[in-house]
């Protein structure tokens, strides 16, 4: 497998260069779209290959949905198996798809994922600017997007997260209504593809909603507003839209009754995803976007840049001898009101959590595609205009690397060289555990240590693989309280971490987080259960029938 160090000079400089070569072939006409687009998913790959082939996790959130998929592929139930919190079914139901052709459920597994999901959102992305704005405006605007998500040093565009699938959903969907608005009369077929994609964007990313409403709202007044089809074929189309929207939530909730799970999927998926948002101001949320556009680092960069280009194409727009359609208007209004639904869903929670920002990547090169298209009307200085102010934002990410090597700082914070092949390498903690325990059978980890299934590869034995919704306080504490205990005593897992201390996210504090927090958790771990001993700063009980009789310390002393 390949390796990168910190310093992966041989590898940055020429694929610096590819990215200056995909900028100039961008501008010519004659180069094939096609040809075009493979070579820029091409290029995206191999600026993500640093972090693609770090087998340890970028992000805690990425080792939250490897273990669910872990233990998806054992026990399929969800919420009986594993709870996302935040993150929808379909996120950790699709990491089991790679298992299916022999990938392990490690980091470069996931990593791999993301990639292809995020080459499939801007691959859709794209097709969709050109029909609307375009071809040479179309891969003007798809470049600072594979330039910004393939630079970039930022984890949490890096990562496997839980916005990628919604996202992808919603790429297709933004991408089949294009193509509605290009035909005569809208097909049914088509119109009840987009109503299945957006029925299952909630069960990908709850955030996402606000998105799939808007398109549902366009493709529903496109139907609307077509003077070629009678009413009964209007409320047919609008029908379909409906019926297949609703068709894979009531296909999930069927799924959770008859698993008797749909009480835990109403109770911790909608109600406590609703809660978790809070009392936030939204208002003050909105206000904090430059704040929020700065923590994605080279993302920032990218706002600025569509903003300036949009601003530029629109007073473009308004000169005497253009005019104004009904299909440049409902595409303009789409991609309005989709930019509002995107910066309402992403400050919703105030959290600002950087990976929220991918939501933003559909509205942004949609706005970016317009604002070229517009400028690139104007004679002659057009294309160079573009092919210039592209190169500046490319400049930028090279400006940015010297000047890591000149102050020595590491250029790859994600190095692989030193990972001793494809295997997930073991912490301590990890190698105690499987001295009682096998993969396949259950663990649970107390606290936020989810890479230690991974690491084990052993399924979780509770829902909520990290527990900081059943140690810190919040309107549902005593809901997930009782369901960690009542999954514990259900599963009784061979070994029981306690990784509250300097090891954990979040869960530092023993003495207020630990697992005693919770009486009849810490009875029954007392009743059934033995102390061994502690490493890392991390508890590990063992069940009493695995035991040996040597404690941690026995050993330490023979």
């Amino acid at each position: 497998m390949p390796h990168f160090d910190t310093y992966p000079t041989l590898y940055w400089f020429p694929v610096y260069l590819l990215c200056w070569a995909l900028l100039w072939l961008a501008v010519r006409p004659r180069f094939n779209h096609r040809a075009f687009l493979a070579l820029s998913v091409l290029v995206l790959f191999l600026l993500r290959l640093p972090s693609i082939v770090f087998n340890s996790e970028i992000n805690p959130d990425e080792s939250q949905m490897i273990t669910q998929a872990l233990t998806l592929r054992q026990d399929p139930v969800y919420f009986r198996a594993v709870d996302g919190t935040t993150g929808g079914p379909l996120d950790s139901y699709f990491l089991i798809v790679p298992s299916f052709i022999g990938l392990p459920f490690d980091y470069i597994t996931a990593h791999l994922t993301a990639f292809g999901l995020v080459a499939a959102c801007l691959w859709l992305l794209f097709r969709t600017a050109r029909l609307w704005f375009g071809d040479a405006a179309a891969r003007l605007a798809l470049l600072p997007f594979i330039f910004m998500l393939g630079l970039t040093q930022n984890g949490d565009f890096l990562h496997y997260n839980s916005e990628l699938i919604a996202l992808l959903l919603l790429s297709w969907s933004y991408y089949l209504y294009a193509t509605l608005l290009k035909q005569k009369e809208p097909s049914t077929g088509r119109i009840a593809l987009i109503g299945l994609f957006l029925g299952m964007v909630p069960f990908g990313k709850l955030q996402a909603v606000p998105l799939a409403a808007v398109v549902g709202l366009f493709v529903c007044v496109d139907v609307l507003l077509r003077q070629n089809l009678s009413v009964a074929g209007k409320i047919g189309r609008v029908a379909v839209l409906g019926v297949c929207g609703l068709a894979f939530p009531l296909f999930f909730v069927l799924f959770m009754q008859v698993n008797g799970m749909y009480d835990d999927f109403v109770t911790f998926y909608i109600l406590g995803n609703f809660r978790y948002a809070g009392d936030t101001n939204q208002w003050q949320s909105l206000l904090r976007l430059p704040d929020f556009f700065q923590k994605g680092s080279e993302f920032d960069w990218l706002v600025k840049f569509v903003a300036i280009v949009w601003l530029a194409g629109l007073v473009m727009a308004f000169r005497p001898k253009d005019r104004l359609t009904a299909h440049s208007v409902q595409i303009g209004a789409f991609i309005g009101l989709l930019l509002v639904a995107t910066l309402f869903a992403i400050t919703r929670t105030g959290s600002e959590y950087v990976h929220y920002l991918y939501f933003l990547t559909g509205p942004l090169l949609f706005g970016l595609a317009y604002g070229w298209q517009n400028l690139l009307n104007v004679e002659r200085l057009g294309k160079w205009l573009g092919l210039g102010a592209t190169a500046i934002f490319l400049i930028l990410f090279g400006v940015q690397t010297g000047q890591k090597f000149l102050n020595k700082t590491p250029v790859n914070p994600y190095p692989s060289d030193s990972q001793h092949g494809w295997a997930v390498q073991q912490t301590p903690v990890s190698k105690e555990v499987l001295k009682y325990a096998r993969p396949g059978e259950k663990l649970a980890v107390w606290g936020w240590r989810c890479d230690y299934y991974i690491q084990t590869q052993m399924p979780q034995g509770v829902a909520e693989n990290h527990t900081i919704r059943s140690a810190f306080n919040h309107p549902m504490l005593a809901d997930y309280q009782k369901r960690y205990v009542r999954d514990f005593v259900r599963s009784t897992p061979p070994v029981f971490v306690d990784a509250v201390g300097s090891q954990s996210l979040w869960m530092n504090d023993r003495k207020t987080q630990g697992h005693e927090l919770i009486g009849p958790l810490a009875q029954f771990v007392a009743a059934h259960y033995t102390y061994v001993g502690l490493i890392n700063d991390t508890r590990i009980y063992v069940r009493k029938d695995r035991v040996n009789g040597l404690s941690l310390v026995d050993q330490s002393v023979k």
